[in-house]
């Protein structure tokens, strides 16, 4: 089974308790996917070696095939999670946030 990016936002939506897309519509998490996936190539362009037709750029659409071995699915989820919980004003979240944005760098840099 091929992963999407959308298989990325699925999966952050679960800890955002947002299954509904009530909170967060697929435009903005996928803009946090993005994101990570430059963070990612920042860190680690070894990984994006031999796919110059799939550099990420920003431009990504839910349908795209992911780029990344599958284990990264989770990791770019995680990042999602956290620039989602770090847009809410509630302080309650901030820990989540940070946490989430914890487990992204480590897997990250790996």
């Amino acid at each position: 089974m091929a992963f999407t990016y959308q298989s990325a936002v699925d999966l952050a939506r679960i800890p955002l308790n947002d299954t509904g897309k009530d909170r967060y519509s697929d435009a903005t998490l996928l803009t946090f996917a993005s994101q990570a996936m430059l963070q990612i190539f920042k860190r680690r362009p070894d990984l994006f070696m031999g796919q110059f037709g799939n550099l990420p750029h920003g431009d990504n659409l839910l349908a795209d095939i992911f780029p990344l071995p599958a284990e990264y699915v989770q990791t770019v989820a995680d990042y999602v999670t956290a620039r989602a919980e770090m847009t809410d004003d509630e302080y309650v979240n901030a820990g989540r946030a940070a946490l989430f944005m914890q487990l992204f760098a480590a897997d990250a840099a790996i």
